[in-house]
């Protein structure tokens, strides 16, 4: 097609997709920008194409919204409207996610931008060298890929287990479950253990109001602010519990995205307030191992005498979402129950997976990455305090979490955010704003952990230049 006009080339892509049903009556096609980037045409160009393609009566504009495929050359030939699959999508038991939410997933993979959204550590702190000579030691010892019994490699499960005593948690391998990062431990208790119906007190802002987790199972969120010590456990315990259909889910370690810490005195007291009300407590502490300062407070799950606790630790954060590698622990029969839910779904974790981290813990080469990755860390979130300092103290106030990868930023006048947030991707800077979280005031969650000092300064210099110009208007 070296010859074709660039404006026909894409005519017959288009086609080509809604023809294969790959592109299915109902969607929406990718923006002009995106077709303009793909084709390196200007966005005149790919206007020609998408009018030939609405005179053909494939597509068509919607005001406001974008431009969608209305009919396939089969609908059209025999004037039958194929199934909107669209439609159909709405009556879906997982809803969308929210636009902004899925905007930013696509344009994380951008490499023209800046990103200081992204919540994992960047590819130079990725342990090349470490997963190397584990892979070495490994190699001769793989064996039976088979679906396993559900609750993962019991040598991942045994290795796991002496990890978690440094926290001074003396679980059993037998009370851990292996699964496919955090999110997958939240949603098997979603729908293994929550009653329809039930509530869960969620903190407020939480990364978890961004994915409709809870949603998915007629769950009732009951919103609790996060203050500057963490969770508000007067706001909580003023809310009617329901004995067997109540639950709490917290995130009290450089909880995501404010960065708060919960102090031991807190966990103590909120532990004694559930035991009281009978309360089930699920503990996300997958930042546990990103401390920068000095070690955190120990998890609320050392404070469980009753079982009550489900405790989620994950190694996408400390190692690398690609491995898609995480765990549950609680009581035997409960992750046994999770275990036999988890095999109606998926049958397991990547093996691979498994017994490589389990030869990282095994041979001390994980704590070896941890000690370089809080060092990095410590380095970077010094730059980014240094820098916001420099650039955006006229405009802001923030939270400096003493682990993980986050900075809260909160503005200091009203403003639009999403206005905010486009224009900084303008500007080529991605931002996560607060409202994703469901937040309601002008903040900002800033990483630190994924791009180097360099480019993160270029990206301050570039919000400062977006705030002011929004302010000033």
């Amino acid at each position: 097609m070296g010859k074709t006009p660039r404006y026909l080339q894409i005519v017959h892509l288009i086609r080509e997709k809604i023809e294969k049903g790959e592109w299915v009556v109902g969607s929406k096609i990718p923006t002009q920008r995106a077709i303009a980037e793909q084709f390196h045409v200007n966005r005149s160009t790919v206007v020609t194409a998408i009018e030939i393609l609405k005179a053909e009566g494939l597509l068509e504009g919607r005001a406001g919204s974008g431009v969608y495929i209305v009919n396939n050359q089969w609908s059209l030939s025999a004037a039958i409207s194929p199934p909107n699959w669209d439609d159909l999508a709405q009556w879906s038991l997982q809803p969308p996610s929210n636009h902004t939410v899925q905007l930013i997933n696509e344009l994380e993979n951008r490499k023209d931008l800046i990103q200081l959204s992204k919540g994992e550590l960047g590819p130079d702190l990725f342990p090349q060298s470490e997963i190397s000579e584990a892979l070495a030691k490994v190699s001769g010892q793989l064996h039976g890929f088979g679906y396993g019994n559900g609750l993962g490699d019991s040598g991942l499960r045994a290795e796991i287990s002496k990890h978690m005593e440094k926290y001074g948690l003396s679980i059993a391998p037998e009370s851990i479950l292996i699964v496919s990062g955090a999110l997958q431990a939240l949603t098997l208790i979603t729908i293994g253990i929550l009653k329809k119906g039930s509530a869960v007190f969620l903190e407020i802002p939480s990364y978890l109001h961004s994915v409709n987790l809870f949603r998915t199972a007629d769950i009732t969120i009951k919103p609790i602010a996060v203050t500057k010590n963490g969770l508000d456990m007067k706001e909580l315990f003023q809310q009617k519990i329901t004995k067997g259909a109540s639950a709490l889910y917290v995130n009290p370690t450089y909880q995501n995205p404010t960065g708060t810490t919960m102090s031991t005195e807190q966990r103590q007291q909120l532990m004694e307030k559930c035991r009281y009300f009978q309360l089930p407590v699920i503990e996300d502490d997958i930042f546990r191992d990103l401390w920068i300062d000095e070690p955190a407070p120990a998890p609320l799950k050392t404070f469980d005498q009753a079982g009550q606790v489900l405790y989620v630790g994950s190694f996408s954060k400390t190692i690398a979402p690609g491995l898609r590698i995480g765990w549950l622990a609680g009581p035997e029969d409960v992750i046994h129950r999770l275990s036999d839910v988890r095999m109606q779904t998926d049958y397991g974790s990547s093996y691979l997976s498994q017994v490589l981290i389990r030869e990282l813990l095994r041979s001390g080469l994980y704590e070896q990455h941890l000690q370089k990755v809080r060092s990095r860390l410590k380095e970077r979130r010094a730059f980014l305090l240094q820098a916001l300092t420099l650039h955006l103290s006229e405009y802001a106030t923030w939270h400096a979490a003493s682990g993980g990868f986050f900075i809260w930023v909160t503005l200091k006048k009203k403003i639009n955010m999403y206005q905010l947030f486009k224009a900084c991707l303008s500007s080529g800077v991605l931002i996560n704003p607060g409202f994703i979280y469901n937040e309601s005031g002008p903040s900002i969650r800033l990483s630190y952990a994924y791009e180097e000092i360099e480019k993160m300064e270029a990206g301050i210099i570039k919000l400062k230049g977006v705030l002011k110009d929004h302010l000033n208007r």
